[in-house]
C-alpha cells in the first residue's frame, strides 16, 4: 500500500446506500448504514458529515452545491450465503477516486458490525487519521462467506487515489463478556451544554420531545408532544420556529412519541402510543410534503425504539394488562408496510423487577462486550439490567421524571381513585460512543411529595457516560424551577463539537388559574 501523499479535508457527504441484494427486509438496515457511518467517522477522525436525503438531486451535484470536497457512497450486495458492504470515496474537485473500502458479513446481522471496521480504514487512508486501538481478530463464530474476484474487484485508483484492503472485522459479543470494559476508545466529549436558542411560548404542558428527519434545506425537523397534540417545529441555525400541528380529542393521552425510518426510504415515521379510554391504540404517522398522514392506527402496543439492540435499532413492544397497566414479554416489531407484526421477545424476565412495572423507559446500548436494557423505573433511578432482567446497576440520582401520569386498574377505596401509573423519559444514546456509551437525560431533584404529584425541587439536562461500573457526569446545565421534560440530539448522529440538543422545558402547569406555557431550549455541546 503506497503511502499517502497529503490528507483530504475532513469534510465529507454521505449519499444514501445502495441495496443490491434483491432482498426488500434488508432495506431498513440499509437505510440507516449512511447515519451510523457518519457518527463513526465523526468520532475517529472529528471530520464534519453531511447526510445527503434520499430521492433528491444526484448526489454530486448536490454535495458540490455544499462545497464539501468529498462525496462517500456505498452499496450493499448479496454474495452467496453472505454480504458485502462497498464503499468509494470521491474527490469531488478533480472527479477522481480518494478511496475504495470493502467489507464482508456473513449474516445481515453482521453488516452494521462492519461500519466500524469501514469507519477505521477511511479515517486512516482518507483523513490520515489512524485509530488509537485496533481490535484484535475473535474467533469466527461462521464462516466468511467467499466472494468472487468479480464482485469485490475495487476501481482502480488514479494518481493520488488509494485503494484500501478489506477492513479487520469488528469484535462480535461472546457469551462470556461482562459489564466491567477494557480502557475507553480516544474520542471528543463534550464538557458544557451552552444556551443557544429557544422557541416562542407553547400554551401547552410538553411531556417530551424528539428528533425527526434533517431535510434538503438543512432544516432539522423535532416533535414535541402534549397529552394529545404533535408540535411539529423546525430548527435552523439558533431558530426554532412552528412548522405545523397534529392533534387528536381530549379522550387520547399521548404515552410516549418516537421517529424511525420505518419503511427504509430514508425519512422517519412519527410513532404515537396512544391511551383512548381503557385502550392501547396506538398510530404511525408518514409525511406527505407538507402534511403528516396516519398509515396505521389502533396498534395495541406501546412502542419504544430501541437506538442500539444487537448492533441496530429496533422498534418493540408491550401489550396493556388488566389490573397492571402492561402485561407480558417486550416483543420485537415489524413493519409491514401497512401495520406491525409480532416478532421474538426480547430475553429479560418482565414478572420481575424493575420490568414487571412495564415498558415506559427503555432503551437499549452496548456496555462493554454485550448489549444491555437501560431503564428508567417508575421510582426515576436509573438502572442496567443483566439477561435475565435483574439490575446489574441502579442510579442515586432521579432521571427521567415526567409530571405526567395516567390511572389503571380497579379502584382503590382507599383513596379513592385507580392506581397512578408514572411515565418518564428514556436515555438518548449518543451514536459512536462503542462500549462507553454516552446518554442524554433530564434530571430532577425531586421534593417532599412524589413528583407526580406536581413536587420538585428543580431540574436540568444532564449527559453522563458509562465508565465500566457507573455513569458519570459530562455535561450538565444550571438546575432550575421549569421542569426540563425531554430532550434528543439533533441530526447528524453523534458527538461534535458545536452539535446541538434540544430539550422540551414546562415554564407553568396549569391550573384554575395559571394557563398551561412550555417551550423548546436549544443547547449546543462544547
Amino acid at each position: 500500500m503506497p503511502a499517502i501523499s497529503a490528507e483530504y479535508p475532513r469534510r465529507v457527504a454521505i449519499a444514501p446506500f445502495t441495496n443490491l441484494t434483491g432482498q426488500e427486509e434488508v432495506n431498513p438496515t440499509v437505510s440507516i448504514l449512511p447515519r451510523l457511518l457518519s457518527s463513526r467517522l465523526m468520532a475517529i477522525a472529528g471530520a464534519e458529515v453531511l447526510l445527503l436525503p434520499p430521492g433528491g438531486k444526484a448526489p454530486v451535484e448536490e454535495a458540490r452545491e455544499a462545497r464539501l470536497p468529498l462525496l462517500l457512497q456505498g452499496m450493499v450486495s448479496k454474495v452467496g450465503k453472505g454480504y458485502s458492504i462497498d464503499t468509494t470515496v470521491t474527490d469531488l474537485a478533480t472527479g477522481q477516486v480518494a478511496g475504495a473500502f470493502y467489507a464482508a458479513a456473513a449474516t445481515e446481522d453482521e453488516i452494521i458490525p462492519q461500519l466500524g471496521s469501514l469507519a477505521a480504514g477511511i479515517a486512516e487512508k482518507v483523513f490520515g487519521v489512524k485509530p488509537a486501538v485496533v481490535a484484535a481478530l475473535p474467533p469466527q463464530t461462521s464462516p466468511a462467506p467467499q466472494l468472487s474476484p468479480s464482485v469485490v474487484s475495487l476501481p482502480s485508483a488514479p494518481s493520488g487515489g488509494v485503494t484500501a484492503p478489506a477492513a479487520a472485522r469488528m469484535p462480535v459479543p461472546g457469551p462470556e463478556s461482562s459489564l466491567t470494559s477494557p480502557v475507553p476508545g480516544e474520542g471528543w466529549i463534550p464538557s458544557s451544554l451552552k444556551n443557544a436558542g429557544q422557541s416562542g411560548k407553547i400554551a401547552d404542558e410538553l411531556y417530551g420531545v424528539v428528533a425527526g428527519d434533517r431535510d434538503a434545506d438543512g432544516y432539522d425537523e423535532v416533535i414535541a408532544y402534549g397529552q394529545s397534540t404533535l408540535y411539529l417545529y423546525r430548527v435552523k441555525g439558533t431558530e426554532i420556529f412552528p412548522f405545523t400541528r397534529v392533534s387528536r380529542p381530549l379522550q387520547h393521552h399521548f404515552l410516549g412519541v418516537e421517529a424511525f425510518d420505518l419503511d427504509g426510504d430514508g425519512k422517519k415515521e412519527i410513532l404515537v402510543t396512544d391511551l383512548v379510554g381503557e385502550k392501547i391504540e396506538s398510530f404511525v404517522l408518514k409525511r406527505k410534503g407538507d402534511v403528516y398522514e396516519e398509515v396505521a392506527g389502533r396498534i395495541p402496543y406501546y412502542l419504544v425504539v430501541l437506538p442500539d439492540w444487537m448492533g441496530k435499532p429496533v422498534v418493540v413492544g408491550q401489550s396493556q394488562g388488566m389490573d397492571a397497566a402492561f402485561y407480558g414479554k417486550i416483543v420485537t416489531l415489524r413493519w409491514d408496510g401497512k401495520g406491525f407484526v409480532a416478532g421474538e421477545p426480547l430475553p429479560p424476565d418482565t414478572n420481575i423487577l424493575p420490568l414487571s412495572a412495564g415498558v415506559p423507559g427503555l432503551s437499549a446500548a452496548r456496555f462493554g462486550k454485550e448489549w444491555r436494557l437501560i431503564y428508567t423505573d417508575e421510582t426515576s433511578r436509573l438502572r442496567i439490567l443483566d439477561a435475565g432482567g435483574k439490575s446489574q446497576y441502579k442510579s442515586s440520582a432521579f432521571y427521567g421524571s415526567t409530571p405526567d401520569y395516567f390511572e389503571w386498574g380497579p379502584n382503590n377505596p382507599l383513596e379513592g381513585r385507580r392506581k397512578p401509573f408514572p411515565l418518564r423519559k428514556a436515555v438518548r444514546v449518543a451514536s459512536g460512543g462503542g462500549e462507553f456509551p454516552l446518554v442524554l437525560i433530564p434530571e430532577v431533584k425531586k421534593g417532599i411529595l412524589d413528583v407526580t404529584k406536581g413536587s420538585y425541587s428543580s431540574t436540568r439536562l444532564v449527559l453522563l457516560q458509562w465508565d465500566g461500573g457507573e455513569f458519570l457526569e459530562k455535561a450538565g446545565t444550571q438546575g432550575n424551577n421549569h421542569f426540563v421534560s425531554g430532550a434528543d440530539f439533533l441530526p447528524p448522529p453523534g458527538l461534535r463539537r458545536g452539535g446541538k440538543v434540544v430539550a422540551s422545558v414546562i415554564e407553568q402547569m396549569g391550573g384554575f388559574y395559571k394557563d398551561k406555557i412550555s417551550r423548546l431550549l436549544l443547547f449546543q455541546m462544547e
